[in-house]
């Protein structure tokens, strides 16, 4: 699978044009080409929600309650991008936690993957060491020194875990919540700095004229394709390069 997301899309305004499947995330080579594609249809637009999600295909079962719901294409892209970096014990917080809380919209998937990772999720009961090692780790921030992680008594510590309830079974485990909060990390307009490829410099755009309440800074990461560069702009409210202030935010690899 050459994607993590696969969508098929129309325009809810205009239901005699043809759907457009598009996987994700989109290369950079073929961006401007995909919103070009669905501009043709009076789609893909920059701030807008008004791409309506037909049919989802990814090894992310959850996000099929995308389908019905609009979504800026961009707010695919990103999730996409998010979800590309997972390990396997991610995509297992990621899809149990989602099923969990009944997500069906995509900036609470968005947000959703800033947090998964302070859960646990259960899916073999078979080592109840492991199990125990895992949520003790978790419960740390995912980070323990050597000598602390080989002192915990993993078996014990599971027994605790399951023993104490507030496991919920879904279909990617039992997952426990350790009491995450979906924090509004993303606001549903400017996205947070992630790091996908290799940029060689990342720019932090902000309007001269300040923020906004309830805005943040968007990041322009270049190389980039014309409409990456506008689609930014346009999100934090700039219209015109004259009123962008920009400040460098992080280089790259060489």
């Amino acid at each position: 699978m050459s994607y993590v997301i696969q969508a098929v899309l129309s325009n809810p305004r205009r239901p005699e044009c043809d759907q457009i499947t598009i996987p994700f995330p989109i290369p950079v080579d073929q961006y401007d080409k995909t919103i070009e594609m669905l501009q043709a249809i009076d789609l893909g637009f920059s701030v807008n929600r008004d791409c309506t999600v037909d049919e989802v295909n990814s090894r992310y079962s959850v996000l099929n309650t995308l389908v019905g719901t609009l979504v800026n294409i961009d707010q695919l892209d990103y999730l996409a991008k998010r979800l590309d970096g997972f390990c396997a014990g991610e995509v297992s917080q990621f899809q149990a936690m989602a099923h969990k809380l009944g997500l069906s919209e995509i900036k609470d998937f968005i947000n959703l993957t800033y947090c998964c990772q302070q859960t646990t999720v259960i899916t073999d009961f078979s080592d109840l060491e492991q199990i125990g090692k895992d949520h003790t780790m978790t419960l740390n921030g995912g980070a323990m020194p050597i000598d602390q992680y080989q002192a915990v008594n993993g078996k014990e510590a599971a027994l605790q875990l399951i023993d104490g309830g507030g496991g919920v079974i879904t279909p990617h485990g039992v997952a426990y919540d350790n009491g995450m909060e979906l924090e509004p990390v993303y606001n549903g307009h400017q996205f947070p700095s992630y790091l996908y490829d290799h940029s060689l410099l990342v720019l932090e755009i902000t309007p001269k004229r300040g923020l906004v309440e309830g805005s943040n800074p968007e990041y322009l990461y270049l190389p980039a394709s014309e409409h990456q560069i506008e689609r930014t702009l346009l999100r934090v409210g700039i219209t015109t390069l004259h009123y962008v202030r920009s400040s460098v935010r992080r280089l790259g690899p060489d």
